[in-house]
């Protein structure tokens, strides 16, 4: 008899051994809180195989005022039905099928059928007094619904978890916040015991912390609308090192990139997400090394991108690339180009014509395109006409938006060695071309170190008066980021502004003149020293956590933490009797033996290299912040000791800034520092670029007419 070998059989069993269902693959997918009878939580499979929902629960019951939340659950807590949360655990029994979605109504079947015309799958409670075929979610515990379901529209998580029942440690399965963030939950250093038959307790790994938590939205979706998820990979979401299956941290999820608010799909797929926020940042045609950047949300996805090239000679489309498949960098960078730059999409070399010729991205499949059909702008994203010298193609220019200009590379007369670049970084807006420039190229980077151009144009030296307001005007409004956050917060801006300038992957600290390897936002041997302290006009308790001025990175700047408490809100002054000393590190030739900043109760002295950094960031804050723009104070440096207090707009003493600033001319790292915030910001200190401007505005009898053709006008601003 033949016989089938061992390794055959198991061979065999492998193949045909059904896939286990997999926890991670249960996703909420959507989110409606208004109307109140509307109110509904949607959840999915997105994998091969049904999951047991048995041991699921879903649950908005934290109260951080109370000291309650979800996981207490295993020690015989956890809220839910007061204060309008709920604990719920899914029916016994129920399951999901691979590719389905199920609703859970908070409002009871009635309402929601009365909503939307069709049936949820569940109901968090009965709301018909009795059975209505529409399975009810089980209570977590006694009394943990209690006929109460209804979402804030303000500050609100919704968290789905399974439990065994006998476990220590619950599991997260994916959670949400919108709104304020009250609601928001962090495990980082729980330790909890549960039913398990033992008395030691377990811990539970590090989340992300509350202030770093992404928001869906902050504030309430449209009456009829929900939020939507775009991205079944949940983003740029820690997968290792978390309390979730598989070790992810379902609190580090960018949700306000992977949800979208659109008209509710309850029971089904999302609708059609928006087209997404993508730009063309930087282009160089011309040289050896062509490529095209991309720039748009961290981490965001290409699907449903195409990109075309247009000939001049014919104003037809000459290449079509699909770009679906690939995802922008941490940095929010998409690199095209040829092999020699390690691009995300690979370019064949010469594939960009000199000029004059255009690129565009659309949002549409590529299979709408063809070589040699006409100029389209159905469904375009952004678009780039340019040239190296030739004239203007007019046909072309029906790509961008009215009166936007085609963009010379060769400008300088260096387009073999400049690239046409957004400047400041991901500045101008789709479809315009205003702000690009020819410059150092940075495929993949920040766009840095971008000519200022006409900055300055505007200032007006008539007066004092007139200079200030107009420098306001020039620096106000600029782009400004939260204070922490998923993406771009400040946290990144001040890695960049404050680099080590012999070693990037380090920051230089303000005060201790010493250097740490850049490990992140939180918790760190660093932290962001509002040299303007926050509580002299700004506070984040009256303004907001991302106000414009608490986030402003001119003044925000990397501090060694025990420096930065020492300082703590002082004003700055010279500090001659009964001083402490914070002696500072010798770094890059400066510091050293001798060298300190020095306080007292009232005052704090920075040391010698810093004095002038620190006056012209307090110069920047004083004309920057004037009062005109809801949400922003009029910030004032005074000689008055007296009205430098808590809540009070005033910082100072003006006089000792004044005289630090002459101290310690603007040298070349200040220079740099300037230059990568407005890469960031868009706006720039002027008191970097023109220190003759301290006189004309802040020293009294200080007279502007004397500085015009000798300082202010030279060289053109530049």
């Amino acid at each position: 008899m033949y016989k089938i070998p061992l390794f055959s059989i198991l061979a065999l069993l492998a193949v045909i051994q059904p896939a286990t269902a997999d926890l991670s693959d249960l996703l909420i997918t959507e989110v409606a809180v208004t109307p109140t009878d509307g109110e509904f939580i949607e959840i999915h499979n997105k994998g091969a195989v049904s999951i047991d929902l048995s041991d699921v629960y879903l649950t908005d019951a934290t109260f951080a005022n109370g000291n309650t939340y979800y996981y207490q659950l295993v020690s015989g807590g956890g809220g839910g039905g007061g204060f309008a949360d709920f604990y719920a655990r899914f029916p016994d029994g129920a399951t999901i099928a691979p590719g389905a979605y199920q609703t859970v109504s908070l409002t009871g079947s009635t309402a929601f059928f009365n909503t939307y015309g069709i049936s949820p799958t569940y109901e968090l409670f009965e709301d018909d007094g009795g059975p209505d075929g529409i399975a009810d979610m089980r209570e977590a515990f006694i009394g943990s619904i209690n006929n109460q379901g209804s979402l804030t529209n303000g500050g609100e998580v919704i968290i789905l978890v399974h439990w065994d029942g006998q476990s220590d440690l619950m599991d997260d399965i994916d959670y949400i916040v919108w709104g304020d963030k009250v609601e928001a939950v962090s495990k980082t250093g729980i330790s909890i015991d549960g039913p398990d038959g033992d008395a030691i307790a377990s811990n539970y790994l590090p989340d992300t912390d509350i202030a770093s938590q992404a928001v869906v939205a902050n504030s309430a979706h449209a009456v009829g609308s929900s939020w939507q998820r775009n991205n079944f990979n949940e983003g740029n979401e820690t997968q290792v090192g978390g309390n979730g299956f598989n070790g992810s941290d379902e609190t580090s999820e960018d949700t306000n990139n992977t949800f979208f608010e659109d008209i509710a799909t309850p029971n089904a797929a999302a609708g059609n997400p928006p087209a997404p926020q993508i730009i063309i940042n930087e282009v160089d045609a011309v040289g050896s090394t062509e490529f095209i950047e991309l720039k748009g949300a961290a981490n965001s996805s290409t699907d449903g991108i195409t990109l075309i090239m247009y000939d001049g000679a014919t104003d037809q489309i000459s290449a079509v690339y699909n770009l679906s498949g690939g995802t922008l960098s941490a940095n929010g960078y998409y690199l095209i180009g040829d092999t020699t730059l390690t691009p995300d999409f690979v370019l064949p070399d010469n594939s960009l014509e000199d000029g004059a010729d255009a690129v565009a991205i659309y949002y549409a499949d590529a299979s709408n395109f063809n070589i040699g059909d006409g100029i389209t702008t159905n469904d375009i994203l952004d678009a780039l006409v340019y040239d190296s010298g030739q004239a203007d193609d007019v046909g072309l220019l029906t790509l961008m938006n009215n009166s936007e200009p085609q963009i010379d590379e060769n400008s300088n007369g260096n387009a073999s060695s400049e690239s046409m670049s957004r400047c400041p970084d991901g500045s101008g807006g789709s479809l315009n071309s205003n702000t690009y420039q020819a410059t150092t190229p940075t495929p993949g980077l920040l766009n840095n170190l971008c000519p200022i151009g006409d900055y300055y144009a505007t200032a007006d030296d008539t007066n004092a008066t007139t200079l200030r307001n107009s420098l306001h005007e020039i620096i106000d409004d600029h782009t400004h980021f939260p204070y922490s956050g998923n993406g771009i917060d400040t946290w990144e801006i001040l890695s960049f502004a404050d680099q080590d300038p012999v070693d990037q992957n380090k920051v230089w600290m303000i005060y201790k003149n010493n250097s740490y390897t850049y490990m992140g936002g939180g918790i760190q041997a660093y932290n962001r020293e509002h040299t303007w302290p926050q509580s002299y006009g700004f506070h984040q308790n009256v303004l907001g956590t991302d106000n414009t001025a608490r986030t402003d990175t001119h003044h925000l700047m990397m501090s060694d933490v025990d420096y930065n408490s020492n300082r703590d809100n002082l004003y700055f002054d010279d500090c001659d009797n009964g001083c402490t000393e914070d002696v500072t590190t010798a770094n890059h030739g400066q510091g050293g033996p001798g060298i300190a900043n020095k306080y007292d109760n009232d005052s704090y002295e920075v040391w010698d290299f810093r004095k002038g950094n620190i006056a012209r960031a307090m110069f920047y804050m004083d004309v920057r912040y004037a009062g005109d723009v809801n949400g922003e104070v009029d910030l004032q440096l005074t000689d008055n000791p007296n009205l430098i207090q808590s809540g009070q707009p005033y910082m100072g003493l003006l006089s000792t800034l004044i005289e630090w600033h002459y101290a310690d001319p603007v040298d070349d790292y200040e220079r740099t520092r300037n230059e990568r915030v407005y890469s960031y910001q868009g706006n720039r200190n002027p008191f970097i670029d023109h220190p003759e401007w301290v006189e004309c505005i802040f020293v009294q009898g200080g007279d502007c007419t004397t500085l015009t053709d000798d300082l202010i006008f030279a060289d053109t601003f530049e």
